[in-house]
Formats: C-alpha cells, sequence, structure tokens
C-alpha cells in the first residue's frame, strides 16, 4: 500500500529550496514569491508566486507525488498541459505528468517544468488575455464533445433497440439527438425510420 510521505520524508526532498532555485527566472518577469505550503495538513506542497492578478502555482502532491506547474489568471487555473497544447501540440504530445519520490527525481523535473515554464508559460503571459480566453474556448468545446461523447454512448445502444424493435417514432427520436456522430449505416436507419412514421 502507497503510503503518503511523513514530513521529514517531503523535507527530505528539498522541494521549495529546489523550485526557488529553477524558478529564479520570474523574479525577472515580475513575480513575488507570495507563499510557501509544505505541511502534513495540505494535500500538496505548493510554491506560489504571484504578479498582479497572474500566479503561478508550483506543486508537489502527496498521494500521487506528481509534480507540476499551473497558471492562474483572474482566478481561473490554467495547466501547463493546456498551454503546451495551445502553444505547441508536438511538445505536448511529449509531455506526461510525472512523480518524483527522491530528490534526484524531484530536481530533474522541476528543472523540466522551469524549462517549459520559461519557453510555453512566459510566451503565453506575454501573449496576452487573448491566449488564455482562446484557452477557456478550448475547454468549453472539449467540454461539448465530452458532454456528446457521453450522450451519444447512452442514446445509440437505445436507438438501435428501438429501430429493432420497430418502435420507429422512438429511435427517429434517440438518432435525431446524436444525428451529428451517426455512421452511414445510421444515417440510413433514420431515414428509413422516418419515412415508417410519413
Amino acid at each position: 500500500m502507497k503510503d503518503a510521505m511523513n514530513e521529514s520524508g517531503y523535507s527530505r526532498l528539498h522541494f521549495v529550496q529546489k523550485v526557488r532555485e529553477s524558478f529564479a527566472f520570474l523574479a525577472d518577469e515580475g513575480f513575488t514569491e507570495i507563499e510557501e505550503l509544505s505541511t502534513l495538513t495540505r494535500y500538496q506542497d505548493e510554491v506560489i508566486y504571484r504578479n498582479g492578478d497572474i500566479g503561478i502555482v508550483v506543486f508537489h502532491e502527496h498521494y500521487s507525488y506528481e509534480l507540476g506547474v499551473d497558471i492562474t489568471v483572474a482566478g481561473i487555473r490554467y495547466y501547463l498541459s493546456e498551454i503546451l497544447h495551445a502553444s505547441n501540440p508536438e511538445a505536448a504530445l511529449n509531455y506526461r505528468g510525472t512523480t518524483a519520490t527522491t530528490p534526484e527525481v524531484l530536481a530533474a523535473i522541476i528543472d523540466k517544468l522551469s524549462v517549459l515554464m520559461q519557453r510555453y508559460g512566459i510566451a503565453a503571459l506575454r501573449s496576452g488575455p487573448h491566449f488564455f480566453s482562446m484557452l477557456e474556448e478550448r475547454r468549453e468545446q472539449r467540454q461539448e464533445e465530452f458532454a456528446l461523447d457521453v450522450l451519444e454512448s447512452q442514446l445509440r445502444p437505445q436507438a438501435e433497440d428501438a429501430f429493432r424493435r420497430k418502435d420507429y417514432a422512438k429511435a427517429v427520436e434517440l438518432y435525431d439527438s446524436i444525428r451529428a456522430r451517426l455512421s452511414p449505416a445510421e444515417i440510413k436507419k433514420l431515414a428509413f425510420a422516418e419515412k415508417r412514421l410519413k
């Protein structure tokens, strides 16, 4: 069973010290460290930097040991993976959430996160509010796609069952709800069911 490290285990990793070293470049960008949270009672250790309404959070989760960095703009949190997907999809393909339980691995990952933040995070911040508006639009699109995926997975079997039972009214209603997702065979079934209703 995987237990969270005890407080001495986390301090052994030198998370806060390593973040301060690797993310020192943030001072040149006008950020100041506003908070360092490293206790057993929190879900994760964090070092938080702020510049106006923009925050950068470098974190190490206690239970999964995952390391990451996020940007908050006007209270909305954006994940590094989102920024990478929008800035450089090829780099995003190589980015994975990573874990660290030893000082050496933690240091190497924090260095990589620092490089990614310098290359893509700061560039995103410099590009202004329209970049984050675009990220919001992409989030909404992904949520809509997910909702359609769920709806499709629920309604497709019901539509096929209604068609088999020759309940054409129900089949039309259900197929029509997922019309944009229908296969060519399902489009034919929908057309057939609509004709049967006339």
